[in-house]
């Protein structure tokens, strides 16, 4: 039998399994409705591995806020609509979008095995 390694693919699916469902149910932070919210990254996970479970990435919306709303969406189709919740998002959330652009370089240097006891303990962020 094989030993898993601290990167192992179950691990990085466990992470998962325990990063995401913390963000549900809780309020959009545009409307403040709890219907179907979601944690969005605010930098992508393919731009950034290292800020990929970290909560400060992330910004809880609703569904028409992450992708189905026709004003500010950042998953939107319409780009114009994509630029609206940008815009919005630098000017109601600046400390968070400061941090995530002088953050959306960091290299990860931590494995999905250390997430995953990081996420239990309840840890924040670990990855600096």
């Amino acid at each position: 039998m094989k030993k898993k390694t601290a990167n192992d693919k179950s691990y990085h699916a466990k992470a998962k399994t325990l990063f995401m469902p913390q963000f549900r149910g809780e309020p959009c932070a545009v409307c403040g409705s709890t219907q179907g919210t979601v944690g969005h990254h605010i930098v992508s996970q393919a731009r950034s591995k290292a800020l990929k479970f970290d909560k400060r990435n992330i910004i809880v919306l609703c569904p028409s806020h992450h992708k189905f709303g026709m004003d500010m969406a950042p998953h939107s189709p319409s780009q114009v609509v994509v630029e609206r919740f940008i815009d919005w998002f630098k000017e109601n959330r600046p400390e968070q979008w400061q941090w995530t652009r002088d953050h959306e370089h960091d290299q990860r240097k931590y494995s999905y095995k250390q997430a995953v006891d990081n996420m239990k303990k309840g840890l924040e962020a670990w990855h600096v």
